[in-house]
């Protein structure tokens, strides 16, 4: 079940917090943070292939709590014909999977480690989820709705990629994929705010 954070903050201020929780999977902390064991994954996301391309990237923060070290072994999806896992940025293959340290947070991006979503088959409009399972070596697997960005994003809730993106499809959202629901990009100016300020 892919949930909207908006859907789930309004549900909040009408049921409280005892409601809420029952609507909520208990893998899920909050529309974008999922918990699987000691690991959180935190901001899921996915560039989007170019126009006219079947490759797409996976991204994401993996925080390991625990005090033991873990895999990202694969991504899986039925709208996915292959997925390759690449250790940092120079895309060299991690053969063995994506290393998730002890008490680290491992960050997966475009300047970093991240997973090759190959020969897409269907994936929803940039602003809208797509359910990916993640299948870790040592905690075992979580089904996360990954916000789908523009295809140029530097980072989840990319708003200048966003804009560039409308711009070209100015009919990008006018359907609604079945069963999915938008991501609202303004839900995480926090997160886009540290992103900038960790550059400096």
């Amino acid at each position: 079940m892919i949930i909207k954070r908006r859907d789930l903050l309004a549900a909040g201020l009408l049921l409280g917090g005892a409601a809420l929780g029952a609507l909520i999977p208990a893998t899920m902390t909050t529309a974008h943070e999922y918990d699987l064991g000691k690991l959180t994954i935190e901001h899921p996301w996915v560039r989007a292939p170019k126009d006219g391309e079947t490759t797409a990237y996976f991204y994401a923060f993996i925080h390991n709590k625990g005090d033991t070290a873990d895999k990202l072994i694969a991504v899986k999806s039925p709208n996915v014909g292959t997925v390759t896992l690449h250790a940092d940025a120079t895309h060299a293959v991690a053969a063995g999977g994506i290393a998730v340290p002890p008490g680290q947070t491992t960050t997966l991006s475009p300047e970093s480690g991240h997973a090759v979503l190959g020969d897409v088959k269907k994936i929803n409009p940039v602003g809208w989820g797509m359910e990916l399972v993640l299948v870790f070596e040592k905690a075992g697997e979580v089904t996360v709705d990954a916000a789908v960005d523009a295809p140029d994003a530097l980072h989840a809730h990319d708003a200048d990629a966003l804009a560039r993106w409308e711009k070209d499809h100015p009919d990008g959202y006018k359907a609604a994929p079945a069963g999915a629901h938008h991501h609202d990009h303004h839900d995480h100016d926090h997160m886009d705010a540290a992103t900038d300020a960790s550059k400096k």
